[in-house]
């Protein structure tokens, strides 16, 4: 039985840190969070309520622990307040520290950049390598038995590309890793290349016959999806073909650990830390067109009411026949495109893709109906594109052109997901939940709803509400100008989508089954559930693997949702700073804006170009009415709700806690 081995494994990238996870008597765990000044908060969350509650650490209680270790303490009360007491570092941070490496005397020593970490890392001279006095380098902390803390150098911030340094000081430090270890790359250069298929072949089902393409963005270069689609007597039959990943990445391998430990590829304006060394993100397993690729296929028939009447999914091998972008299908469809003019990456448009494409749209529109017609939600704020310099400095702000074919693709992508969630529901398997929202959320949306004097709210008193409910309500402000930040509200007061071994359905799509299966080469999960369908097809999903997959699915579908939440708030962050620098040089300015949250004593503006600010209320003769969405001026009783259009100017731009301030104009 292959219960435990290889899930436990550290990954190769990263040293080994010692862990102790038995816990005393009173003692708690959470992540420690260090301050300026020495001293530090952690911020224990109820599982229940959710409810944060921070706890002082005084820096003579804080023992040898540093930013986003996960500590062991008790609390006490110290002048009638609890202090927490940290008895023990748990397990180190994955957290890397950004610095300058100084050599002296056969040994290092990291100057971290950031002020909060005082003492300076002992990097012992074996660990060196190849790396000179005045390097710029990230380090993560092994132990800190001395009277310093001894680190690893992980990564280097010579030789990115110009500019870029920022940028991966932020991911470095959010815990995300750049480089692939030389022994996992070693692993890499031994995978199978088409040639060596071989008998593998003659148990797949070949579909290089049939017209495939994959569509996606002109700069994409992880190509893991491909279409095909038919007319048949009865309706369609639609081919979702998804790159096969787990052909190469093997359980347990020192790909798979790697894999594991970042669960997700990150996307940081135009840079990507990926999930997988790029010769298999870019290259092994991409879907170039002309290039023969290993594939697992989700084939699903549906009659003329697009409901689905037989599906399977087996391992197959295509040969897409055109990459197409989101852009040129637009212009396909709205004949901006003739016979025969040359597409931007492979081929020309013929009559045979042109016809397969009319058909697409027509299949994909009328599964967008029905999708709607069942309460599935679409929040679809326009994205921002932000324009650098050579220097990476951030120079306009402007809307990402958006195209009726993200629709066209996603609606597909969407079929696929559910129809695999529904196909191996019976076995332990791994999903993507929206969970419903609770009686609190169901409050705090009638709250809004009387805020914003939306009546159909007295009409309703929801105990079960469906995504029919808000989305019917939302048909009331389909022509008011602050409906897109009602839905950023309505975003804001439900759970967040996560991953988990038990189906819990899909709210916001309003669906009852829903997995991910269409990105393995930048989501974990994905490659997960390609693994259990493989060996579902092959036979061999014995009892002892249903064993070891009930055991091991809670833990990967933790995994997968903390680094996709974390993946996410590295790129907010990323955004945050080029906003600071746009922003720098700008003191004085007055912007028009709308009030976008409020909270207790700032609330926030964002700008027509996107960034986003804070007023200080204090600042002000406003008071934040939180619960009510709201500001009043104390002295005319005026109020000012989210939404709403106002002049401010800015007054400053902190780099360091990467914060804009304006005041009211």
């Amino acid at each position: 039985m292959q219960k435990k081995r290889g899930f436990y494994n550290k990954s190769i990238v990263s040293p080994k840190v010692e862990t102790k996870n038995i816990l005393n008597k009173d003692e708690l765990v959470w992540v420690y969070k260090q301050m300026e000044g020495g001293f530090g908060f952690v911020d224990v969350v109820d599982k229940t309520t959710w409810k944060k509650e921070g706890y002082y650490v005084h820096e003579t209680k804080k023992l040898d622990a540093l930013e986003g270790d996960e500590v062991a303490f008790v609390v006490n009360i110290f002048k009638g307040k609890s202090e927490a007491h940290i008895t023990r570092v748990v397990s180190r941070s994955e957290h890397l520290i950004v610095g300058t490496l100084r050599i002296t005397r056969g040994f290092g020593f990291l100057i971290a950049d950031n002020r909060k970490i005082s003492k300076d890392i002992f990097i012992p001279g074996k660990f060196i390598g190849g790396y000179t006095d005045g390097s710029r380098v990230a380090v993560q902390v092994i132990k800190w038995e001395g009277k310093n803390p001894e680190g690893r150098i992980m990564e280097s911030l010579s030789g990115l590309p110009k500019g870029r340094e920022d940028i991966y000081t932020v991911a470095f430090e959010m815990w995300a890793r750049k480089t692939f270890s030389e022994k996992l790359m070693q692993e890499v250069s031994v995978l199978q290349s088409p040639d060596s298929w071989g008998s593998r072949l003659k148990i797949r089902t070949d579909l290089k016959h049939c017209l495939t393409y994959t569509i996606d963005g002109a700069e994409s270069k992880d190509l893991d999806d491909a279409l095909s689609i038919e007319k048949t007597d009865n309706g369609y039959r639609l081919y979702v073909h998804i790159a096969d990943v787990a052909h190469y990445v093997k359980e347990n391998s020192a790909l798979d650990r790697e894999a594991r430990k970042r669960a997700t590829s990150i996307y940081l304006i135009d840079q990507v830390i990926p999930m997988l060394p790029p010769e298999i993100s870019n290259g092994l397993c991409s879907l170039h067109p002309g290039e023969s690729k290993l594939t697992m296929t989700c084939e699903m028939e549906l009659d003329m009411k697009w409901n689905i009447q037989s599906s399977k999914v087996y391992e197959s091998v295509i040969e897409s026949d055109y990459r197409l972008t989101y852009k040129e299908i637009d212009e396909i469809v709205s004949w901006s495109i003739s016979l025969w003019d040359s597409l931007q990456f492979w081929n020309e448009l013929s009559w045979e893709l042109q016809k397969n494409i009319f058909l697409l749209k027509e299949f994909s529109g009328f599964l967008e109906k029905k999708a709607i017609s069942r309460g599935s939600l679409d929040f679809d704020f326009p994205e921002t594109k932000i324009i650098l310099d050579d220097t990476w400095k951030p120079i306009e702000y402007r809307q990402y052109e958006r195209y009726d074919s993200y629709k066209l693709i996603e609606v597909c992508m969407v079929l696929a997901n559910e129809t695999i969630a529904k196909l191996f529901s019976k076995i332990p398997f791994l999903y993507r939940v929206h969970e419903e929202p609770d009686e609190e959320d169901i409050e705090k949306f009638l709250k809004l709803l009387e805020r914003l004097w939306v009546n159909i709210w007295k009409q309703l008193s929801w105990i079960h509400i469906t995504p029919l409910d808000i989305q019917s309500t939302l048909s009331y402000l389909q022509f008011d100008p602050k409906l897109s930040w009602f839905q950023k509200i309505v975003l804001r007061s439900m759970a967040k989508a996560r991953y988990s071994e038990k189906n819990f359905g899909h709210f916001w799509l309003a669906l009852t089954h829903y997995s991910h299966f269409t990105s393995p080469i930048r989501r974990y999960a994905d490659l997960q559930i390609h693994r259990i369908i493989k060996e579902s097809l092959d036979k061999k999903y014995s009892h002892e693997r249903k064993l070891y997959y009930k055991e091991v699915l809670p833990k990967v579908a933790r995994i997968c949702s903390e680094k996709t939440d974390k993946a996410e708030k590295m790129e907010y962050k990323v955004r945050d700073m080029l906003a600071c620098k746009y922003m720098s040089d700008k003191i004085g300015k007055v912007y028009k804006g709308k009030i976008s949250w409020i909270i207790d004593k700032w609330f926030f503006v964002e700008l027509e170009n996107t960034i986003e600010g804070f007023i200080d209320t204090a600042r002000t003769f406003y008071t934040p009415m939180r619960d009510e969405y709201r500001i009043v001026n104390e002295q005319t009783w005026v109020g000012l709700q989210f939404g709403d259009a106002i002049l401010v100017e800015l007054i400053s731009v902190d780099m360091e806690k990467m914060r804009i301030e304006f005041t009211l104009k």
